[in-house]
């Protein structure tokens, strides 16, 4: 072998081993995006399952005001969550249910609300007492959180 030949087979080897480190460099780099883009990708699934298992806890009342066969009105709640409601209070136009005008005495809401239940009470709707109505619904659940629920009644 020549001198020459020997100085081309030297550029070729200096010039794969360039690229060869080259290629490792990029591939590391390609490497530590995709390793930071999984661990964001399994921290999104993580908190996925955490917030699914604090919905599991959670109990969630809609109130809604139905009109019955007889022409009366019931106010409804119903739980559209997967846990327990305990302790349902609800207040209408900022009073306790039971002490507004609309409550039909002897006809109280029962407390407790089972997932996918419902709960109601008769409500005396007249001209002088007639909604819109504010209402607030409380409750306590499994996920240890004082809920509250507040909307406008109407017919």
């Amino acid at each position: 072998m020549t001198d020459a030949a020997t100085s081309i087979n030297l550029v070729i080897a200096a010039g794969s081993l360039i690229v060869s480190v080259a290629a490792l460099v990029v591939s590391l780099r390609a490497q530590r995006e995709a390793n930071a883009a999984q661990r964001r990708i399994v921290g999104i699934e993580e908190q996925r399952e955490q917030e699914k298992r604090q919905d599991a806890l959670k109990a969630r009342l809609l109130p809604e005001l139905r009109e019955t066969a007889s022409n009366s009105y019931r106010l409804c709640l119903t739980n559209l969550g997967e846990a327990e409601a305990r302790n349902v209070r609800v207040r209408l136009d900022g009073v306790p249910i039971t002490e507004h005008h609309a409550a039909v005495q002897g006809d109280y809401l029962p407390s407790l609300v089972g997932p996918g239940s419902e709960i109601s009470c008769l409500l005396g709707i007249s001209f002088d007492c007639a909604p819109p109505f504010k209402v607030e619904v409380e409750w306590d659940d499994d996920s240890g959180t004082h809920r509250v629920y507040r909307t406008t009644l109407t017919f």
